[in-house]
């Protein structure tokens, strides 16, 4: 069997009190060319038999099950992997996430008209558990004409993206590029937004007004994930900052001054995105 258009892969773990829901919301894309994949981890909940059931009903659906548990790192960078394979296309789907019906169908029309970029996005509503809306995140102009800015010398104080862009519609030939990122930043937390930096700074988002994604705020990643203590916030900041940092030399040569504002943008973005605020203005 061939690629379909879009692979969809939802890498999971105990995801059986919104699976149905994310699955269904996939299913009812105005896309109908995808291939969808459930990647099961170990799951000790019902998860696997809920995932059987919708397979049984859209042939489009399948169960991919891990030998043995993997962390949430590996299992996200596993799924990247099968998913370049599987479609010309591809995006990944956390089991508690949503689209609007035009998601997968815009996104790609998007790729398709720009051969220059390697994903694309849209706005992001937040919404609590129970799926009360929260706020819509829109990116700044900034973020998204990155490069003209950095050449003329205009480097923005801060790169304001949302790290749902993890969530966006690849193309298979961006596995390199999102694969190597997703490992260089070892912590869950955060590693979303590291891993679209690169993305973000060499102008390869294409952004789509109209459709939406739907985050579901509520898995507590930070208390899960993130740093407690002094010292491995600041290896966290750091790590996150020179590793946006290096990005320099993917970018078009520049001088000091500028290469110096580069790095500030880096650490400042380093402390939003991590939300480790270690002295009172640092």
């Amino acid at each position: 069997m061939g690629k379909a258009k879009v692979a969809v892969v939802f890498p999971v773990h105990n995801g059986a009190a919104t699976l149905s829901e994310s699955l269904a919301s996939i299913a009812s894309q105005h896309l109908q060319d995808f291939k969808a994949i459930i990647l099961e981890n170990g799951c000790t909940d019902n998860t696997f038999e809920i995932a059987l059931q919708f397979c049984e009903k859209d042939p489009r659906f399948s169960i991919v099950r891990n030998d043995h548990f993997l962390s949430a790192n590996d299992n996200f960078a596993k799924a990247m992997e099968l998913a370049a394979v599987e479609g010309e296309y591809f995006c990944l789907r956390a089991c508690d996430d949503l689209s609007s019906p035009d998601f997968l169908s815009a996104l790609v029309e998007a790729l398709e008209q720009d051969s220059d970029k390697l994903v694309a996005v849209c706005s992001t509503q937040i919404v609590t558990r129970e799926g009360q809306k929260l706020a819509m995140k829109h990116p700044s102009s900034k973020v998204l004409n990155f490069l003209d800015l950095y050449k003329s010398g205009s480097v923005p104080r801060n790169l304001t993206y949302p790290g749902e862009w993890i969530y966006g519609v690849f193309r298979s030939a961006a596995k390199d590029t999102l694969v190597s990122r997703w490992h260089e930043f070892a912590n869950p937390w955060c590693v979303a937004s590291y891993t679209m930096s690169e993305f973000v700074v060499r102008d390869l988002v294409a952004y789509v007004s109209g459709p939406v994604f739907i985050f579901r705020k509520g898995s507590n990643s930070i208390e899960r994930y993130g740093a407690k203590s002094f010292r491995d916030k600041l290896q966290q900041r750091l790590a996150y900052t020179f590793g946006c940092y290096k990005l320099v030399h993917k970018l078009p040569k520049v001088g000091l001054v500028r290469r110096l504002k580069f790095f500030r943008m880096c650490w400042n973005d380093a402390r939003r995105k991590t939300q480790y605020k270690l002295l009172r203005f640092f």
